[in-house]
């Protein structure tokens, strides 16, 4: 049933190019097909609605009533698609709606907030819903549309993208080098007053072939970033934070 639907409607289409140009070999040149097979599709159309569509003669094609008819009624399904797909294509470049975002806290500070603004100048009908933390989240059981984390090894049921790349160094204030030193290598930090997340008390160190882990100790550690941030440009120690905040 649904094949002969198919070539039904085919058979219209072909119609309404034969009636548009009144011409049975310029619109078999233009789909690019025989002008044998138009002909007989066309006749099978007539047969199919039990009305003669075209008057044919050796010198011109003409419509009949009916055939005026169905090219009235198919002008009127082609403007119909057409005005859908430019519908569809609007829906498509306009964005609205609440979007839910998990990011780290830095990163979120640094600059997601800068992204958003830039976001919502573009599509004015677009809100967000921020939640700044590291937790892990399904995505597909979570409220949350989009997770922005530090991972080389992504969820694989879930879509990612690379947004960037970015690497951990370490800084102190100018005050805290002159007073305690500047190390010179890794393992020199078990000297030195770091600043450290609780979770986080091992800074791994890479060089491009091996890691090196080195077991940290200091009189601060917190989980949040930015007080470690201003307590190492307050001279209480030397921080490892990626370098996008530089």
């Amino acid at each position: 049933m649904m094949q002969k639907s198919h070539k039904k409607m085919e058979r219209y289409v072909l119609f309404s190019e034969v009636a548009k140009r009144l011409s049975f070999a310029k619109a078999a040149d233009s789909l690019s097909i025989s002008r044998s097979y138009l002909s007989n599709q066309i006749k099978q159309l007539e047969k199919e609605l039990g009305n003669s569509l075209l008057i044919r003669s050796t010198r011109q094609v003409r419509l009949t009533p009916a055939g005026f008819k169905v090219l009235e009624k198919m002008l009127e399904i082609n403007s119909a698609i057409i005005s859908l797909e430019r519908e569809l294509e609007q829906n498509q470049s306009e964005i609205s709606g609440l979007l839910r975002i998990t990011a780290p806290e830095m990163f979120s500070q640094s600059h997601l907030t800068e992204i958003c603004h830039h976001f919502k100048q573009k599509h004015q009908d677009i809100e967000f819903d921020i939640d700044v933390s590291a937790n892990l989240h399904d995505l597909t059981q979570s409220r949350f549309d989009l997770a922005i984390r530090s991972t080389n090894t992504p969820p694989e049921n879930m879509v990612a993208k690379k947004l960037m790349s970015y690497q951990h160094i370490c800084c102190a204030s100018p005050e805290y080098l002159d007073k305690f030193g500047q190390p010179e290598h890794p393992l020199d930090l078990v000297e030195h007053h770091c600043l450290s997340n609780p979770h986080s008390k091992t800074w791994p160190f890479y060089d491009g072939k091996s890691r090196l882990d080195v077991d940290i100790q200091g009189a601060l550690c917190a989980n949040n970033q930015f007080l470690l941030l201003h307590a190492a440009m307050q001279g209480q120690g030397i921080l490892k934070a990626p370098d996008y905040l530089e």
